[in-house]
This record gives structure tokens, C-alpha cells and sequence, in this order.
């Protein structure tokens, strides 16, 4: 795949609701790591954690079943133990566990973008094609 194919599809994921999302396994799988991982480059893991369980749109379990397909298990193995984490924690142990579980989140841009383009190499019929 060449880089501006890559990069167009790149670009899709990070749409709002692009239909390809619901055809394609692939799609719906980047998009989906793509808007966790925004939020945690934003706030922290452990934020994102606490802000996702429930989400109408990116619950918890859609964003673990996204980085798993991605082949990210040691981030969704980070998510869960955030998440039971979480649970648990009160005002007094907020900033020293914060520090600590946001530190589990290994994952940078550009991991996720080599991430990625392996994915799409690996499996290309399970992103849409492109325009």
C-alpha cells in the first residue's frame, strides 16, 4: 500500500461516522482505537477509562474489542486493569494511581500508525477500498 493510500484511509478513520465503519471490520476497528486513543493522548489513560464505560457511541467494550483486532491485547490488557483500577480508587490515592496507570498506556502515534498499516497489509479486505 502506498503512503498516500494509507494515509487516505488513515483520514477516513478519523471521520465522523464514515460509512465504511459499518461495512468493515478494519474501519470500524481503527476509527473506534483512533477516538479512544485521542482521549487518551488528551487526558490520560486512566481519565479515559473513567470517561468511556458507559458511552452511548465508544463504550468500553467497543474499544477492547477495537485494539484487540488491531492486535493490541497489551493495551486492552492496560484498559481493564485501568478500568478495575478505577473502581476503586478514591480522592486521597487519585494523583499517585493516576500517574501510575496512565504510565501503562505504551501506545504513541506512531505506533498506532505502524500498528495500523500492518492491519491493513495482514487483512486489506477488511477496510473498505478507497475512492
Amino acid at each position: 500500500m502506498s503512503d498516500d493510500d494509507f494515509f487516505e484511509l488513515w483520514d477516513r478513520a478519523c471521520g465522523f461516522d464514515p460509512p465504511a465503519l459499518r461495512t468493515h471490520p478494519g474501519d470500524e476497528a481503527l476509527h473506534v482505537a483512533l477516538v479512544f486513543h485521542g482521549s487518551v493522548m488528551n487526558g490520560g489513560l486512566l481519565n479515559a477509562v473513567q470517561t468511556y464505560p458507559d458511552d452511548e457511541e465508544y463504550p468500553l467494550p467497543r474499544v477492547r474489542q477495537a485494539y484487540d483486532y488491531l492486535g493490541l491485547h497489551e493495551i486492552t490488557r492496560a484498559i481493564d486493569q485501568a478500568q478495575r483500577e478505577s473502581v476503586e480508587l478514591d480522592d486521597a490515592g487519585l494523583g499517585d494511581a493516576e500517574a501510575r496507570i496512565d504510565a501503562t498506556y505504551t501506545l504513541d502515534d506512531d505506533a498506532l500508525m505502524r500498528v495500523a498499516r500492518d492491519c491493513i497489509d495482514r487483512s486489506p479486505d477488511a477496510f473498505a477500498p478507497l475512492s
